[in-house]
């Protein structure tokens, strides 16, 4: 199998999706040769992009380069112009279009969906994250009724909601980027997550949603919006509880409630197989298996479907009389 480059923006792998895709990379290591370089400023001790396109490698010898950050793909395909590119999409709506050369791989039917919708004639498949799962969860005793991060919460959850529950039970409020959340989902009841206002800012998408998924999978009793990718596994009134429903006094009584009686229960762990370790690292041993017979196909191959949306897509100028259009009200 052809190795694998992942390209990262910088070194904080800490940060959105670069932590997703370490796992990835990761689980990539499994099968095949798989290495990490970085294309913004140089790192010491570490690879760099431009290192890469200086060797001269071609065919079955040639790596393929994986890449994810989302402001960041136009420029990427156009610096790797010439090379095998995969995309990791963690979320959507930073505007640029695909070559039906670059594949798609989505961590979440949602954005699965998007991109089937906006790139019809590309390879696309499904490859969800790999979730951290606490078996043992639902034994601990939990000395935080409520769990919310500032990162990415609303300015309802955070201005109205969390005072609120702070005058009825025991909430903790963690500001900033936590390197480890597992150990606070083990200590919670309830964890609060409110993505919407954030992900509409920002112009993009919740790609996936991993911390509401990991705070199930360490036994949590989860509230949250069902925005984008959270609809992939978010079951309200099942597995969880939809927050920001009708008023402050409903969701107030929800939380409280949820606190008491520990319900709806997290699934159990079997539910959270299919975001293992193992059964992602499978999927992408079987996907890659196909990019490696796509990329030598299709090398000297034109592509020759027709594009749905040439004809649809707005020009800059019709974008700007619709900009006017809807400022104007009509």
């Amino acid at each position: 199998m052809r190795p694998l480059i992942f390209l990262f923006p910088h070194d904080r792998m800490n940060v959105g999706g670069n932590s997703a895709q370490m796992r990835f990379f990761e689980a990539c290591c499994r099968f095949t040769a798989a290495s990490v370089a970085f294309y913004g400023e140089r790192i010491a001790g570490h690879l760099h992009l431009d290192d890469c396109l200086t060797q001269d490698t071609k065919g079955s010898s040639s790596p393929i380069f994986v890449i994810h950050w989302g402001p960041d793909i136009a420029m990427l395909l156009e610096r790797l112009k010439g090379h095998d590119v995969v995309y990791f999409a963690h979320s959507t709506g930073w505007g640029m279009a695909l070559p039906s050369k670059v594949p798609v791989l989505c961590v979440s039917r949602h954005t699965m969906a998007y991109w089937g919708r906006h790139a019809p004639n590309s390879y696309i498949a499904h490859v969800p994250n790999v979730v951290e799962v606490d078996s043992s969860a639902t034994a601990r005793p939990r000395d935080i009724d409520v769990l919310v991060q500032g990162r990415k919460s609303s300015r309802y959850l955070l201005e109205r909601l969390v005072p609120a529950l702070q005058e009825r039970c025991r909430v903790a409020l963690l500001d900033g980027w936590v390197d480890d959340l597992s150990a606070w989902f083990r200590r919670s009841s309830v964890y609060l997550y409110d993505s919407l206002e954030h992900w509409a800012d920002v112009g993009a998408t919740e790609g996936f949603g991993l911390p509401p998924l990991e705070a199930m999978g360490h036994g949590c009793v989860v509230f949250s919006s069902v925005n984008d990718a959270l609809a992939d596994y978010l079951d309200p009134g099942f597995n969880c509880r939809k927050i920001r429903v009708h008023s402050l006094e409903w969701d107030v009584a929800e939380v409280l409630r949820a606190v008491n009686d520990r319900a709806p229960a997290p699934p159990p762990a079997p539910w959270f197989a299919g975001y293992s370790t193992d059964m992602v690292a499978s999927r992408l041993e079987t996907v890659f298996g196909d990019l490696d017979r796509f990329f030598d196909l299709t090398a000297d191959i034109h592509p020759d479907i027709e594009d749905l949306w040439a004809l649809r897509r707005p020009t800059p100028l019709q974008r700007a009389k619709r900009a006017v259009r809807v400022l104007a009200g009509s």
